[in-house]
C-alpha cells in the first residue's frame, strides 16, 4: 500500500509513533569506537540553535552569528546515546565541567563537523518530500 492510500486511522497511528526517533551508530575512525546518535526533535534543534547564536546590535541593526562549532558540539552532546560524554572518568581526565566541554577536547574539527552532519541528518535535515499526486 502506498503511502497515499493510508487510511485516517493507520495516519494517526504513525503519527502516535512519530516519537521514536531515528538512531545510527557511526564509527570514529580516529579512536576506533562506535558513537550511537539519535535524531532530535525540530524543537530541539530550534533550541540548541537559538542558544548559539549570538545577536548584536550594530548601527540600528542587529546582526545574527551561528556560533557553528558550539552548535555542532551542542548536536552532539544531545544526541548521543552512547558514549556518555559526561562520564565523571572523561570530565576529570579533562577537567571538563560537562559532556559539551569534552567532546571539544576529544574531537577533531572534521569529527565535529562530520557527526554534526549525521545528527541533521537524522534529524530530517537534508530529506526531500515528495508531492502527493491528486
Amino acid at each position: 500500500m502506498s503511502f497515499d492510500q493510508l487510511t485516517d486511522e493507520q495516519v494517526l497511528q504513525r503519527l502516535l509513533d512519530a516519537d521514536k526517533l531515528p538512531e545510527r551508530a557511526v564509527r570514529l575512525e580516529r579512536l576506533d569506537i562506535p558513537v550511537k546518535l539519535r535524531g532530535l526533535t525540530g524543537k530541539q534543534v530550534f533550541n540548541i540553535r537559538e542558544r548559539c547564536t549570538e545577536r548584536k546590535e550594530k548601527r540600528g541593526q542587529t546582526i545574527t552569528r551561528l556560533d557553528e562549532e558550539l552548535f555542532n558540539v551542542s548536536l552532539i552532546a544531545a544526541s548521543t546515546i552512547s558514549p556518555n560524554w559526561g562520564n565523571p572518568q572523561l570530565l576529570d581526565k579533562f577537567s571538563a565541567s560537562g559532556a559539551e566541554e569534552v567532546i571539544k577536547r576529544i574531537l577533531l574539527a572534521g569529527e565535529l563537523s562530520a557527526l554534526g552532519d549525521i545528527v541533521l541528518d537524522l534529524s530530517g535535515f537534508n530529506t526531500e518530500l515528495e508531492d502527493v499526486k491528486n
